[in-house]
């Protein structure tokens, strides 16, 4: 019984997790691409993600049965190594959202840093890893993904594992060109992704 309901809860809770975090993915992978763009816009930057999260995310959640249909059944030790990175997930992604500050999480310092500046964020989560929201995202993928077996997870989690790269890439430009040399000597001392420990 309680096998059957966390089954169900973790099957629904990737399917919604694919449907509306693959819009914001692109979205801010084409934000950072283009910042300079973007910033001239300022607002209307989060206006065009209004738009443009309902148009990819309707069509996702209409056909999200068709997109669910294909899955494989994971064997016992993927669905336990899966569901150990969830728990990693909540909790590091616990400990990152406890210590970001929300304007640093919507962007608002990358899209308008004149009107919000921001002090180079080194301290708590980010003495650790330079992209603790990042890691705390392709955790829950790969976590959902390992547990469920959906094509459509697995698709994402390529996605994610092609995009994200070039999207900390172009973040980092942004942020050296920001900050500078502190930005350097930061990148230098602290691992891009993958966590020092203890954290």
């Amino acid at each position: 019984m309680l096998t059957t309901i966390f089954r169900t809860s973790i099957d629904v809770v990737a399917q919604y997790f694919a449907v509306f975090y693959a819009p914001i993915f692109v979205f801010w992978l084409i934000i950072h691409l283009n910042i300079e763009y973007w910033r001239g816009k300022a607002k209307k930057a989060y206006w065009t993600a209004c738009l443009a999260w309902p148009a990819i995310t309707g069509p996702l959640l209409f056909y999200k049965d068709a997109i669910f249909a294909v899955r494989w059944n994971p064997p016992g030790w993927m669905i336990i190594l899966g569901t150990m990175i969830l728990i990693f997930g909540s909790l590091f992604g616990w400990r990152t959202f406890r210590n970001v500050p929300l304007r640093t999480i919507i962007g608002l310092p990358e899209l308008e840093p004149s009107k919000n500046a921001q002090p180079l964020l080194h301290h708590g989560i980010y003495s650790r890893t330079r992209n603790p929201i990042y890691l705390t995202h392709t955790t829950y993928i790969v976590g959902l993904t390992l547990v469920t077996g959906f094509a459509a997870n697995w698709a994402l989690l390529a996605l994610d594992i092609m995009l994200l790269p070039l999207t900390i890439l172009a973040e980092e430009g942004e942020l050296i060109r920001r900050y500078g040399p502190e930005y350097v000597t930061y990148m230098r001392r602290v691992p891009r992704f993958f966590p020092r420990w203890p954290w």
